[in-house]
Protein backbone atom coordinates (compact mmCIF):
# COMPACT_ATOMS: atom_id res chain seq x y z
CA UNK A 1 0.00 0.00 0.00
CA UNK A 2 1.01 3.07 -0.97
CA UNK A 3 2.47 5.86 2.02
CA UNK A 4 -0.48 8.56 0.64
CA UNK A 5 -2.73 5.83 0.92
CA UNK A 6 -1.51 5.12 4.56
CA UNK A 7 -1.77 8.81 5.54
CA UNK A 8 -5.46 9.04 4.15
CA UNK A 9 -6.13 6.07 6.39
CA UNK A 10 -4.64 7.38 9.58
CA UNK A 11 -5.97 10.87 9.84
CA UNK A 12 -9.62 10.21 8.44
CA UNK A 13 -10.41 9.48 12.13
CA UNK A 14 -8.92 12.50 13.82
CA UNK A 15 -10.04 14.96 11.18
CA UNK A 16 -13.81 13.92 11.44
CA UNK A 17 -13.45 14.02 15.42
CA UNK A 18 -12.31 17.71 15.42
CA UNK A 19 -13.71 19.35 12.68
CA UNK A 20 -15.92 21.43 15.39
CA UNK A 21 -13.10 22.58 16.66
CA UNK A 22 -11.50 23.97 13.95
CA UNK A 23 -14.58 25.52 12.87
CA UNK A 24 -15.00 27.21 16.30
CA UNK A 25 -11.28 28.11 16.14
CA UNK A 26 -12.14 29.80 13.09
CA UNK A 27 -15.02 31.64 14.68
CA UNK A 28 -12.96 32.68 17.35
CA UNK A 29 -10.48 33.82 14.70
CA UNK A 30 -13.36 35.65 12.95
CA UNK A 31 -14.99 37.06 16.45
CA UNK A 32 -11.60 37.98 18.10
CA UNK A 33 -12.21 41.84 17.66
CA UNK A 34 -15.55 42.12 19.27
CA UNK A 35 -15.16 43.44 22.27
CA UNK A 36 -17.22 44.54 25.61
CA UNK A 37 -20.44 42.18 25.15
CA UNK A 38 -21.33 40.23 27.80
CA UNK A 39 -24.84 38.30 26.57
CA UNK A 40 -25.85 37.68 30.34
CA UNK A 41 -25.86 41.95 31.07
CA UNK A 42 -27.76 42.72 28.09
CA UNK A 43 -30.71 44.79 28.36
CA UNK A 44 -32.80 43.50 25.90
CA UNK A 45 -35.39 40.60 26.10
CA UNK A 46 -35.57 38.01 23.72
CA UNK A 47 -33.49 38.00 20.57
CA UNK A 48 -30.79 40.05 20.11
CA UNK A 49 -31.66 41.17 16.79
CA UNK A 50 -29.78 45.12 16.55
CA UNK A 51 -26.35 43.70 15.29
CA UNK A 52 -24.46 46.59 17.30
CA UNK A 53 -25.05 45.03 20.64
CA UNK A 54 -22.78 42.52 18.75
CA UNK A 55 -19.70 44.27 19.11
CA UNK A 56 -18.24 47.21 21.16
CA UNK A 57 -20.04 50.65 21.31
CA UNK A 58 -18.38 53.78 20.60
CA UNK A 59 -19.07 56.49 23.72
CA UNK A 60 -19.46 59.15 20.91
CA UNK A 61 -21.37 58.58 18.12
CA UNK A 62 -19.80 60.27 15.70
CA UNK A 63 -16.83 57.72 15.93
CA UNK A 64 -18.88 55.63 13.56
CA UNK A 65 -17.75 57.78 10.87
CA UNK A 66 -13.85 57.18 11.77
CA UNK A 67 -11.86 55.62 8.80
CA UNK A 68 -9.98 53.44 11.55
CA UNK A 69 -13.00 51.67 12.97
CA UNK A 70 -11.95 48.29 12.83
CA UNK A 71 -14.66 46.18 14.99
CA UNK A 72 -16.59 43.44 13.20
CA UNK A 73 -20.08 43.87 13.04
CA UNK A 74 -22.15 40.70 12.63
CA UNK A 75 -25.42 41.93 10.82
CA UNK A 76 -25.94 37.96 9.56
CA UNK A 77 -27.20 36.11 12.62
CA UNK A 78 -29.70 36.84 15.45
CA UNK A 79 -28.68 35.19 18.99
CA UNK A 80 -30.77 34.76 21.85
CA UNK A 81 -30.09 36.49 24.92
CA UNK A 82 -27.68 34.16 26.82
CA UNK A 83 -27.82 30.86 24.70
CA UNK A 84 -24.74 28.66 23.93
CA UNK A 85 -24.19 30.31 20.19
CA UNK A 86 -24.27 33.79 21.77
CA UNK A 87 -21.84 32.65 24.67
CA UNK A 88 -19.79 31.08 21.33
CA UNK A 89 -19.42 34.86 19.99
CA UNK A 90 -18.98 36.65 23.06
CA UNK A 91 -16.34 34.36 24.17
CA UNK A 92 -14.66 33.13 21.03
CA UNK A 93 -14.99 29.06 21.71
CA UNK A 94 -17.52 26.68 22.00
CA UNK A 95 -18.67 26.06 25.65
CA UNK A 96 -19.48 22.54 26.78
CA UNK A 97 -19.77 19.91 29.43
CA UNK A 98 -20.40 21.49 33.25
CA UNK A 99 -19.90 25.05 31.43
CA UNK A 100 -22.78 25.32 28.63
CA UNK A 101 -25.25 23.72 31.11
CA UNK A 102 -26.34 27.23 32.16
CA UNK A 103 -26.59 28.43 28.75
CA UNK A 104 -29.41 25.60 28.41
CA UNK A 105 -31.84 27.82 30.69
CA UNK A 106 -34.29 28.61 27.93
CA UNK A 107 -37.07 30.93 28.96
CA UNK A 108 -39.33 32.30 25.83
CA UNK A 109 -40.60 35.59 25.31
CA UNK A 110 -42.34 36.00 21.85
CA UNK A 111 -39.81 37.10 19.39
CA UNK A 112 -38.15 33.62 20.61
CA UNK A 113 -41.19 31.52 19.39
CA UNK A 114 -41.37 33.90 16.09
CA UNK A 115 -37.85 32.64 15.65
CA UNK A 116 -38.07 28.92 16.92
CA UNK A 117 -40.93 28.54 13.65
CA UNK A 118 -38.89 30.21 11.47
CA UNK A 119 -38.93 27.96 8.19
CA UNK A 120 -35.01 28.05 8.15
CA UNK A 121 -35.09 25.88 10.90
CA UNK A 122 -33.53 23.28 9.32
CA UNK A 123 -30.75 25.44 7.92
CA UNK A 124 -29.83 26.72 11.30
CA UNK A 125 -30.10 23.09 12.79
CA UNK A 126 -26.87 21.86 10.20
CA UNK A 127 -24.95 25.16 10.98
CA UNK A 128 -25.38 25.06 15.12
CA UNK A 129 -24.05 21.20 14.70
CA UNK A 130 -21.13 23.10 14.88
CA UNK A 131 -22.05 24.90 18.24
CA UNK A 132 -23.84 22.18 19.95
CA UNK A 133 -22.03 21.54 22.98
CA UNK A 134 -23.92 18.02 23.00
CA UNK A 135 -21.40 17.44 20.17
CA UNK A 136 -18.06 18.34 21.65
CA UNK A 137 -19.07 16.26 24.76
CA UNK A 138 -19.02 13.29 22.39
CA UNK A 139 -15.78 14.34 20.69
CA UNK A 140 -14.47 11.10 22.48
CA UNK A 141 -16.86 8.70 21.75
CA UNK A 142 -16.95 9.50 18.28
CA UNK A 143 -13.32 9.29 17.92
CA UNK A 144 -13.71 5.53 19.60
CA UNK A 145 -15.96 4.89 17.06
CA UNK A 146 -14.07 6.38 14.29
CA UNK A 147 -11.10 4.63 15.09
CA UNK A 148 -12.53 1.33 15.21
CA UNK A 149 -13.95 1.73 12.01
CA UNK A 150 -10.01 2.72 10.72
CA UNK A 151 -8.71 -0.26 12.14
CA UNK A 152 -11.08 -2.71 10.12
CA UNK A 153 -10.47 -0.71 6.89
CA UNK A 154 -6.76 -0.52 7.24
CA UNK A 155 -6.53 -4.37 8.79
CA UNK A 156 -8.49 -5.55 5.39
CA UNK A 157 -7.22 -3.81 2.56
CA UNK A 158 -3.90 -3.41 3.55
CA UNK A 159 -3.13 -6.81 5.45
CA UNK A 160 -5.92 -9.10 3.69
CA UNK A 161 -5.81 -7.68 0.50
CA UNK A 162 -2.28 -6.41 -0.30
CA UNK A 163 -1.45 -10.13 0.61
CA UNK A 164 -2.60 -11.71 -2.19
CA UNK A 165 0.14 -11.42 -4.78
CA UNK A 166 1.85 -14.22 -3.01
CA UNK A 167 4.71 -12.20 -1.67
CA UNK A 168 3.77 -13.06 2.03
CA UNK A 169 1.41 -16.09 2.40
CA UNK A 170 1.08 -15.93 5.55
CA UNK A 171 -1.27 -13.00 5.83
CA UNK A 172 -3.60 -14.67 3.87
CA UNK A 173 -3.92 -17.19 6.97
CA UNK A 174 -5.13 -13.86 9.07
CA UNK A 175 -8.53 -13.76 9.13
CA UNK A 176 -10.62 -10.61 8.34
CA UNK A 177 -12.29 -8.53 10.65
CA UNK A 178 -16.00 -8.84 9.56
CA UNK A 179 -18.92 -9.64 11.58
CA UNK A 180 -22.65 -10.78 10.74
CA UNK A 181 -24.66 -8.39 10.57
CA UNK A 182 -27.40 -10.43 11.33
CA UNK A 183 -27.13 -10.15 16.03
CA UNK A 184 -27.01 -6.48 15.56
CA UNK A 185 -30.16 -6.54 13.54
CA UNK A 186 -31.80 -8.90 16.03
CA UNK A 187 -30.45 -7.12 19.09
CA UNK A 188 -31.04 -3.37 18.02
CA UNK A 189 -34.79 -2.93 18.73
CA UNK A 190 -33.61 -4.11 22.50
CA UNK A 191 -31.02 -1.22 22.49
CA UNK A 192 -33.70 1.27 20.87
CA UNK A 193 -36.24 0.13 23.57
CA UNK A 194 -33.11 1.18 26.57
CA UNK A 195 -32.27 4.55 24.81
CA UNK A 196 -36.19 5.37 24.36
CA UNK A 197 -37.16 4.26 28.06
CA UNK A 198 -33.83 6.41 29.60
CA UNK A 199 -35.01 9.60 27.51
CA UNK A 200 -38.46 9.32 28.69
CA UNK A 201 -37.53 8.89 32.18
CA UNK A 202 -34.90 11.82 32.24
CA UNK A 203 -37.48 13.84 30.17
CA UNK A 204 -39.78 12.94 32.96
CA UNK A 205 -37.71 14.32 35.42
CA UNK A 206 -37.30 17.67 33.89
CA UNK A 207 -41.21 17.98 33.01
CA UNK A 208 -41.57 17.23 36.85
CA UNK A 209 -39.52 19.80 37.92
CA UNK A 210 -40.59 22.49 35.70
CA UNK A 211 -44.13 21.69 37.14
CA UNK A 212 -42.97 21.91 40.75
CA UNK A 213 -41.63 25.35 39.65
CA UNK A 214 -44.59 26.62 38.46
CA UNK A 215 -46.47 25.55 41.59
CA UNK A 216 -43.99 27.13 43.46
CA UNK A 217 -44.39 30.76 41.91
CA UNK A 218 -48.23 30.11 41.77
CA UNK A 219 -48.37 29.57 45.29
CA UNK A 220 -45.71 32.47 46.24
CA UNK A 221 -48.13 34.83 44.42
CA UNK A 222 -51.28 33.53 46.12
CA UNK A 223 -49.86 33.85 49.83
CA UNK A 224 -48.71 37.72 49.09
CA UNK A 225 -51.63 38.81 47.16
CA UNK A 226 -54.28 36.76 49.92
CA UNK A 227 -52.35 38.84 52.65
CA UNK A 228 -52.69 41.82 50.81
CA UNK A 229 -56.28 41.72 50.51
CA UNK A 230 -56.74 40.55 53.73
CA UNK A 231 -54.55 42.68 56.27
CA UNK A 232 -55.73 46.22 57.46
CA UNK A 233 -55.51 48.73 55.50
CA UNK A 234 -52.88 50.51 57.97
CA UNK A 235 -48.96 51.47 57.50
CA UNK A 236 -48.46 48.45 59.94
CA UNK A 237 -50.90 46.32 57.55
CA UNK A 238 -48.78 47.51 54.46
CA UNK A 239 -45.12 46.84 56.38
CA UNK A 240 -46.34 43.08 57.15
CA UNK A 241 -47.34 42.66 53.63
CA UNK A 242 -43.57 43.89 52.38
CA UNK A 243 -42.30 41.56 55.11
CA UNK A 244 -44.05 38.41 53.99
CA UNK A 245 -43.31 39.27 50.11
CA UNK A 246 -39.33 39.63 50.90
CA UNK A 247 -40.07 36.31 53.01
CA UNK A 248 -41.69 34.40 50.31
CA UNK A 249 -38.79 35.47 47.82
CA UNK A 250 -36.40 34.05 50.73
CA UNK A 251 -38.17 31.28 50.58
CA UNK A 252 -37.85 30.65 46.47
CA UNK A 253 -34.45 31.70 46.54
CA UNK A 254 -33.08 29.35 49.14
CA UNK A 255 -34.79 26.52 47.26
CA UNK A 256 -32.74 27.32 44.56
CA UNK A 257 -29.26 27.34 46.67
CA UNK A 258 -30.25 23.84 47.57
CA UNK A 259 -30.36 22.49 44.73
CA UNK A 260 -27.76 24.65 42.70
CA UNK A 261 -23.41 24.00 43.37
CA UNK A 262 -21.70 26.04 44.92
CA UNK A 263 -21.30 28.76 42.09
CA UNK A 264 -23.89 29.98 43.34
CA UNK A 265 -22.96 30.73 47.03
CA UNK A 266 -21.90 34.18 46.37
CA UNK A 267 -25.08 34.99 44.25
CA UNK A 268 -26.70 33.93 47.19
CA UNK A 269 -25.54 35.83 49.83
CA UNK A 270 -24.98 39.12 48.15
CA UNK A 271 -28.72 38.75 46.90
CA UNK A 272 -29.75 38.22 50.47
CA UNK A 273 -27.94 41.22 52.22
CA UNK A 274 -29.72 43.38 49.05
CA UNK A 275 -33.10 41.95 50.91
CA UNK A 276 -32.87 42.13 54.12
CA UNK A 277 -30.69 44.48 57.01
CA UNK A 278 -28.47 43.14 59.12
CA UNK A 279 -30.28 43.74 61.92
CA UNK A 280 -32.94 41.54 61.25
CA UNK A 281 -32.57 38.99 64.22
CA UNK A 282 -34.00 35.51 64.01
CA UNK A 283 -32.61 34.10 67.61
CA UNK A 284 -31.60 34.86 70.94
CA UNK A 285 -28.19 34.24 69.65
CA UNK A 286 -27.77 37.53 68.29
CA UNK A 287 -27.23 36.56 64.57
CA UNK A 288 -29.22 38.25 61.54
CA UNK A 289 -31.44 36.42 59.25
CA UNK A 290 -28.77 36.29 56.44
CA UNK A 291 -26.70 34.64 58.65
CA UNK A 292 -28.69 31.92 60.04
CA UNK A 293 -29.75 31.31 56.47
CA UNK A 294 -26.31 31.15 55.10
CA UNK A 295 -25.34 28.74 58.26
CA UNK A 296 -28.42 26.78 57.97
CA UNK A 297 -28.04 23.28 56.96
CA UNK A 298 -31.27 22.96 55.08
CA UNK A 299 -32.31 26.41 53.96
CA UNK A 300 -35.27 25.93 52.00
CA UNK A 301 -36.80 24.60 54.97
CA UNK A 302 -35.15 27.28 57.66
CA UNK A 303 -36.65 29.81 55.14
CA UNK A 304 -40.60 28.21 54.96
CA UNK A 305 -40.25 28.13 59.06
CA UNK A 306 -39.38 32.18 58.60
CA UNK A 307 -42.05 32.62 56.07
CA UNK A 308 -44.58 30.68 58.80
CA UNK A 309 -43.32 32.86 61.25
CA UNK A 310 -43.79 35.80 59.30
CA UNK A 311 -47.14 34.89 58.17
CA UNK A 312 -48.58 34.36 62.12
CA UNK A 313 -46.76 38.03 63.33
CA UNK A 314 -49.60 39.20 60.60
CA UNK A 315 -52.84 41.32 61.46
CA UNK A 316 -55.12 38.89 60.30
CA UNK A 317 -57.87 36.75 61.87
CA UNK A 318 -56.81 33.05 62.42
CA UNK A 319 -59.39 31.41 59.60
CA UNK A 320 -57.58 33.41 56.87
CA UNK A 321 -54.30 33.22 58.37
CA UNK A 322 -54.74 29.02 57.88
CA UNK A 323 -56.54 29.89 54.40
CA UNK A 324 -53.15 31.27 53.52
CA UNK A 325 -50.87 29.01 55.40
CA UNK A 326 -52.02 25.86 52.89
CA UNK A 327 -50.42 27.55 50.00
CA UNK A 328 -47.49 27.47 52.60
CA UNK A 329 -47.88 23.73 52.74
CA UNK A 330 -48.32 23.05 49.17
CA UNK A 331 -44.77 25.49 48.57
CA UNK A 332 -43.36 22.69 51.49
CA UNK A 333 -44.68 19.46 49.09
CA UNK A 334 -43.24 20.85 46.15
CA UNK A 335 -39.79 20.87 48.19
CA UNK A 336 -40.13 17.13 48.96
CA UNK A 337 -40.80 16.81 45.35
CA UNK A 338 -37.61 18.88 44.55
CA UNK A 339 -35.31 16.68 47.01
CA UNK A 340 -36.41 13.71 45.10
CA UNK A 341 -35.87 14.97 41.98
CA UNK A 342 -32.27 16.04 42.76
CA UNK A 343 -31.17 13.27 45.17
CA UNK A 344 -32.27 10.33 42.85
CA UNK A 345 -31.23 9.31 39.18
CA UNK A 346 -32.17 7.37 37.17
CA UNK A 347 -31.33 4.02 38.34
CA UNK A 348 -27.27 3.15 38.40
CA UNK A 349 -27.53 -0.21 36.81
CA UNK A 350 -29.76 0.59 34.08
CA UNK A 351 -27.76 3.67 32.97
CA UNK A 352 -24.77 1.91 32.89
CA UNK A 353 -25.84 -1.44 31.27
CA UNK A 354 -27.66 0.77 28.76
CA UNK A 355 -23.98 2.18 28.28
CA UNK A 356 -22.28 -0.96 27.83
CA UNK A 357 -24.48 -2.31 25.57
CA UNK A 358 -24.81 1.22 23.13
CA UNK A 359 -20.54 1.40 23.81
CA UNK A 360 -19.84 -2.48 22.31
CA UNK A 361 -22.75 -2.22 19.81
CA UNK A 362 -20.91 1.04 18.19
CA UNK A 363 -17.57 -0.06 18.44
CA UNK A 364 -18.48 -4.05 16.92
CA UNK A 365 -20.76 -1.69 14.34
CA UNK A 366 -17.84 -0.99 11.34
CA UNK A 367 -17.16 -4.40 11.38
CA UNK A 368 -20.51 -5.59 9.94
CA UNK A 369 -20.99 -2.53 8.00
CA UNK A 370 -17.32 -3.30 6.40
CA UNK A 371 -18.81 -6.08 3.16
CA UNK A 372 -21.47 -3.62 2.86
CA UNK A 373 -18.74 -0.42 2.06
CA UNK A 374 -16.68 -3.12 0.47
CA UNK A 375 -15.89 -2.36 -3.63
CA UNK A 376 -16.55 -5.97 -5.30
CA UNK A 377 -15.19 -4.89 -8.37
CA UNK A 378 -11.70 -4.11 -7.01
CA UNK A 379 -9.13 -6.17 -8.34
CA UNK A 380 -7.51 -7.97 -5.78
CA UNK A 381 -4.05 -6.47 -4.38
CA UNK A 382 -5.55 -2.94 -4.22
CA UNK A 383 -6.89 -0.86 -2.14
CA UNK A 384 -10.32 0.22 -2.35
CA UNK A 385 -10.64 4.13 -1.03
CA UNK A 386 -14.73 3.02 -0.98
CA UNK A 387 -14.08 1.39 2.31
CA UNK A 388 -12.85 4.82 3.54
CA UNK A 389 -16.22 6.02 3.55
CA UNK A 390 -17.04 3.33 6.62
CA UNK A 391 -15.32 5.76 8.83
CA UNK A 392 -17.11 8.93 8.22
CA UNK A 393 -20.61 7.37 8.25
CA UNK A 394 -20.00 5.04 11.32
CA UNK A 395 -18.82 7.95 13.12
CA UNK A 396 -22.22 10.05 12.19
CA UNK A 397 -23.90 7.02 13.44
CA UNK A 398 -21.93 6.66 16.97
CA UNK A 399 -23.06 10.81 16.84
CA UNK A 400 -27.01 10.03 16.70
CA UNK A 401 -26.86 7.35 18.81
CA UNK A 402 -24.36 8.67 21.78
CA UNK A 403 -26.10 11.75 20.93
CA UNK A 404 -29.54 10.48 22.12
CA UNK A 405 -28.02 8.33 25.43
CA UNK A 406 -26.01 12.54 26.33
CA UNK A 407 -29.70 13.59 26.01
CA UNK A 408 -30.75 11.87 28.61
CA UNK A 409 -27.95 12.58 30.71
CA UNK A 410 -28.52 16.22 30.34
CA UNK A 411 -31.92 15.80 31.14
CA UNK A 412 -31.37 13.57 34.36
CA UNK A 413 -30.46 16.53 36.54
CA UNK A 414 -32.83 19.59 35.48
CA UNK A 415 -32.14 21.79 38.30
CA UNK A 416 -28.73 22.70 36.38
CA UNK A 417 -30.43 23.79 33.06
CA UNK A 418 -34.00 25.30 34.50
CA UNK A 419 -33.93 29.32 34.37
CA UNK A 420 -34.20 29.22 38.42
CA UNK A 421 -32.99 32.42 38.41
CA UNK A 422 -35.32 34.06 36.46
CA UNK A 423 -38.19 31.77 38.31
CA UNK A 424 -36.87 33.86 41.77
CA UNK A 425 -36.78 37.08 39.72
CA UNK A 426 -40.10 36.66 38.53
CA UNK A 427 -41.42 36.16 42.17
CA UNK A 428 -39.99 39.45 43.99
CA UNK A 429 -41.31 41.44 40.40
CA UNK A 430 -44.66 39.79 40.69
CA UNK A 431 -45.25 39.68 44.45
CA UNK A 432 -43.20 43.16 44.82
CA UNK A 433 -45.49 44.84 42.81
CA UNK A 434 -48.82 42.40 44.79
CA UNK A 435 -47.12 44.59 48.30
CA UNK A 436 -46.99 48.42 46.54
CA UNK A 437 -50.93 47.67 45.11
CA UNK A 438 -52.19 46.77 49.39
Amino acid sequence: MTPLKIIIVSIAPLYLANVSHAFSHFTYLTSSRISNYDASHSSTNGLLRNPTLLHSTPSNPNENDSDDDDTIIITSKSYRKGSLMAATAAQGRVPYGEESRRYRRTEFAYDDWVQHRTSEKIITNLKGLFYSGVVRQLKEEILLVALSATVVVFWNQSLILTGGDGSASWISLLPRLTLPALPFTLCSPALGLLLVFKTNASYARWSEARNTWARIIAQARNIVRMAAAFVPKTEEGKMSVQNLSNAVYLLCRSIMSDLSGPNDEACYINELEETFSSDSLTSKSGMSLVENMIESPDRAIAALAYATRTLDSMPIDEKRRVEIDKSLVIIGDCIGTCEKIYSSPVPLVYTRHTGRFLSLWMILLPAALYDVFVDRSQVSGSFSLQCLTLIPASAVLGLFLFGIDELAIQLEEPFSILPMQKFCDKVRQSTGTIAEWS
